[in-house]
Formats: structure tokens, sequence, C-alpha cells
């Protein structure tokens, strides 16, 4: 063989292996991929809890606030309705 095969076949091995790490690379970032489409979908799914977790925690906190509505609407409810009978009392 001539000097000029050997360097051929020597370059060749060179590109050969430098092809094959970068497969390797390229299968690593598939990889790399996978995982991010995985944890974006997981992201996505937890989102959509916390939205309902947040939705059930206005409804709690609404429910206090409901009840004293309710009983300032009887006081007041009780206090004109006092007020009415002292005034129809006084009347008649």
């Amino acid at each position: 063989m001539d000097e000029n095969t050997v360097m051929l076949r020597e370059r060749v091995t060179a590109l050969e292996s430098s092809y094959a790490a970068l497969l390797k690379r390229v299968d690593h970032i598939e990889e790399l991929v996978e995982s991010v489409q995985k944890m974006t979908v997981e992201i996505q799914h937890m989102r959509e809890e916390l939205n309902g977790i947040g939705e059930k925690v206005e409804n709690i906190e609404q429910v206090p606030a409901k009840h004293w509505q309710t009983l300032v609407s009887a006081v007041l409810g009780a206090l004109a309705g006092g007020i009415c009978t002292m005034i129809l009392t006084m009347l008649f």
C-alpha cells in the first residue's frame, strides 16, 4: 500500500469514530427532548390541578362571607320588623 492509501484509511477511521460519537450525542439529545416533553406534560397537569385547587380555596373563602351577609340581613330584617311593629303599635 502506498502512503496515500494509509493516510486515507486513517482519516476514514477517524471520521467513523467521530460519526459514532456524534450518533451517541444525538441519542442523548433525543432522550433529553423526551424527558423535557414528559416534564412539560406533567407541568400542564400540575397547573390544571393548581387551578382547581385555587377555585376550591376561593369557594371556601366565600363561605364565611356568605354566613356574615346572612347574619347581617337577619339582624337588619329583625330591626326593621321591630321598628315597623313599634310604629304601628304607637299609631293604633
